[in-house]
């Protein structure tokens, strides 16, 4: 028996060691739960929570789903002549979210919106991509198209909530008759 004891003395260590440790894992009985993992699993356990739930959820969805400043042509001013200068600025407004409108002459030069509304022309383009901004004067919204055509103003329009949007807006120039 010694011989065994010293011949298989660490194997039988190993195992009565891992019967002990099989026991207190499985063994233990707590509050009517069996074994340590489960004992232990009882704090570590996870909980789903549902954020769809939540009461202001619906003002998060509202929020991620407004609506970019919107900038447009008001038809009401008519037709843009070559060869002649015209006030510009004066013609488009911007939107923001809430639907408030604030004319673009007021947003872009005289800066009365600063904190609601910013907007600045970024280009002024030919239909076939050659630029014009020359011909649009920055100190007072005027422009002075150059020939007939159509031409495109790219607006950038920011608001309060600074959210940023580009607009492209086609333009028909014509031929002034007499």
């Amino acid at each position: 028996m010694e011989e065994i004891f010293h011949e298989f003395g660490t194997a039988i260590i190993a195992i009565v060691t891992a019967v002990l440790i099989l026991g207190v894992l499985f063994g233990i009985s707590v509050s009517g739960k069996t074994g340590i993992l489960q004992i232990a699993g009882v704090s570590v356990e996870k909980e789903e929570t549902d954020y769809a739930s939540y009461h202001d959820f619906d003002s998060v969805v509202t929020w991620h789903n407004r609506t970019k400043p919107v900038a447009a042509y008001t038809a009401s001013y008519g037709r843009f002549f070559a060869l002649s200068s015209t006030s510009f600025l004066s013609r488009y407004y911007a939107k923001d979210m809430e639907g408030t409108i604030y004319p673009m002459d007021k947003v872009i030069l005289a800066k009365l919106f600063t904190n609601t509304m910013f907007g600045k022309v970024l280009d002024i383009r030919k239909a076939d991509g050659t630029s014009v901004m020359s011909a649009y004067s920055v100190t007072d919204g005027s422009i002075r198209f150059p020939s007939t055509g159509v031409y495109v103003v790219y607006f950038q329009i920011r608001d309060r909530e600074n959210l940023t949007s580009v607009w492209k807006i086609p333009i028909a120039v014509d031929e002034r008759r007499s």
